[in-house]
């Protein structure tokens, strides 16, 4: 239900009179914040385990991490949001769900 939602709106935004790339900008602004937002609750839900645990083992509160992998992580979220959203955009785009007469095939 969400997607033909979607998909509705993809289809209404250029009758409206939105051009592609202004489309296709909030669509990657909204990756972002979409990521930083999953990314902040990873990190709280992941202390909330392990500054416990490092208390237990080795009596500090820092645990001990990685920092390559985290990094590579916390770069690598974003840019793949922001790829896999601004192309599954531009394929809604290109479609042509949504004609002046009617949306019934923006629905199906």
């Amino acid at each position: 239900m969400a997607t033909a939602g979607r998909r509705r709106e993809f289809a209404l935004l250029p009758l409206a009179g939105a051009q592609s790339a202004q489309v296709l900008r909030m669509l990657a602004w909204e990756a972002v914040l979409t990521c930083a937002v999953a990314l902040l609750l990873a990190v709280v839900v992941c202390g909330s385990v392990l500054v416990p645990l490092s208390v237990a083992l080795t009596g500090s509160a820092v645990p001990a991490l990685a920092g390559g992998p985290l990094t590579a992580l916390a770069a690598g979220a974003p840019v793949l949001t922001v790829t896999t959203v601004t192309l599954a955009g531009l394929l809604a785009l290109r479609s042509s769900g949504a004609t002046p007469g009617g949306l019934a095939r923006a629905v199906s």
